[in-house]
């Protein structure tokens, strides 16, 4: 219809349309390009929940997240063309189903994504743009409003929490309008006390959510599926890179090993059988909580954390779920 608002992601309109920020902006050559290429376009093929997408509402992939995060770029610092470029390109490293694999396979999806930018594929559309394909490399590796190492929040993660969190039904305030109230000190996210607030429920919500049992045992389970096959094939350490989520599951479907083919099968068609045991369970799966995504944004020169008690104290408890735990498939 005439004056419809298009939400398409081929970009083949001279306008985007972004959802759930209720944002349109217009891309440049560049990003154009860049979008159009099959490196971006197998992100259309990923699920940015891993294998939580297997069992629940939030199937969004991580295009999804990725345009989030390049309209927020965009939004926020319209002059600065190298940080639209990386965040474009900040997630093109991962894998399918991203962590349970990596962890899998042994790989990390920041140097992949290294590798992804410097190959021909990508390097030379960057070039004949004018940009150089090292400096994007070097823009993600260093403070800037996309992310950075400390505890404090930057673009890349607001997305997540904000669109992983809304798909869960669990926002509060709508994207929409809380990006409104945000503004930058540095690189690091700055807002009043109660956006912060909002922010720091996405999260906790957001951490508890992919933590949860259910999801770290399909992606255990995925994860197993992933190792056994690359023990009798390993020759898909070097293929999976390009690979979509449903071209993993094909061949593990169609796997020589049984014990493959039975683990898929019950990640695909009976996923109510997964659930967690005790360690000394025969037939364990095994799986760890290395990583709490903590992020804050600061209110004034703090982080929200050192100035609300009641934040401080659930971040503690967030902290406590780091750990080890075993699943395994009833009969």
């Amino acid at each position: 219809m005439k004056g419809m608002k298009k939400p398409l992601q081929t970009l083949s309109e001279p306008d985007l349309w972004e959802p759930l920020y209720q944002l349109e902006v217009r891309p440049d050559a560049l990003e154009r390009e860049l979008f159009q290429s099959r490196p971006l376009r197998r992100l259309k093929h990923l699920h940015h929940y891993g294998a939580g997408a297997l069992i629940s509402p939030l199937i969004h992939s991580r295009l999804e997240h990725t345009i989030g995060v390049w309209v927020l770029a965009k939004t926020f610092f319209p002059e600065w063309r190298e940080l639209h470029v990386a965040a474009i390109l900040h997630d093109i490293g991962h894998l399918p189903f991203s962590h349970a694999v990596e962890r899998a396979l042994g790989y990390d999806h920041h140097q992949n994504t290294e590798q992804a930018i410097l190959s021909p594929q990508v390097a030379l559309v960057l070039k004949k743009y004018g940009l150089s394909p090292y400096k994007i490399v070097h823009l993600l590796n260093e403070y800037t409003p996309l992310t950075n190492a400390s505890n404090k929040l930057g673009l890349d993660h607001l997305d997540s929490f904000l669109r992983d969190t809304q798909a869960a039904g669990f926002s509060n305030i709508h994207p929409s309008e809380l990006i409104s109230r945000l503004r930058f000190k540095g690189p690091y996210i700055e807002a009043d006390e109660e956006i912060a607030i909002h922010i720091m429920d996405a999260v906790l919500n957001e951490n508890l959510l992919f933590l949860n049992p259910y999801f770290l045992g399909v992606n255990a389970v995925l994860s197993e599926a992933v190792h056994l096959y690359s023990v009798q094939r390993p020759e898909l350490g070097e293929k999976i890179a390009g690979m979509a989520d449903h071209e993993l599951l094909v061949k593990l479907e169609s796997a020589e090993s049984a014990a493959v083919r039975k683990l898929v099968q019950v990640l695909l068609w009976e996923p109510h059988r997964i659930v967690e045991c005790d360690p000394d369970t025969p037939g364990s799966i095994r799986t760890e909580i290395r990583k709490i995504y903590d992020k804050q944004p600061l209110v004034g020169n703090l982080a929200v954390s050192d100035i609300r008690s009641d934040v401080h104290a659930r971040l503690q408890e967030l902290e406590a779920l780091r750990g080890t735990y075993h699943f395994h498939i009833y009969p």
